[in-house]
């Protein structure tokens, strides 16, 4: 999977893409980040997406997210449900910085953008 394709993620493949992104937002991504994405996901999955997102720049990642939006954000019920999984991830690591509270705000932009 290149990232100059349309990618169509599955949506358990996108919601590990989405916390890999957001969890390198501080920069740091944490043993605990780590053990939070790998508990509720395949590791087939998450070998997928990591390696999709680590051979990925940032920008063609925020690409990958807004082409996949409207498959997964079709709803507010999972609006919410991304938002919190989000929000649990920032908090795993008991550090919940001023940029992951940054992006939690640009991400409800991101989503409601048409």
């Amino acid at each position: 999977m290149t990232p100059n394709k349309k990618n169509s993620l599955s949506r358990a493949e996108f919601e590990i893409f989405l916390m890999l992104y957001a969890s390198h937002v501080d920069y740091e991504y944490t043993e605990d980040e780590e053990k939070y994405i790998k508990s509720i996901s395949e590791q087939a999955d998450y070998d997928k997406m990591y390696e999709l997102f680590s051979n990925t720049n940032d920008y063609a990642c925020l690409k990958i997210i807004l082409q996949n939006k409207e498959q997964h954000f079709d709803n507010e019920k999972d609006k919410n449900y991304y938002f919190n999984l989000l929000k649990n991830l920032f908090e795993v690591d008991g550090n919940y910085s001023r940029l992951e509270k940054s992006f939690l705000n640009f991400f409800e932009k991101l989503i409601e953008v048409e």
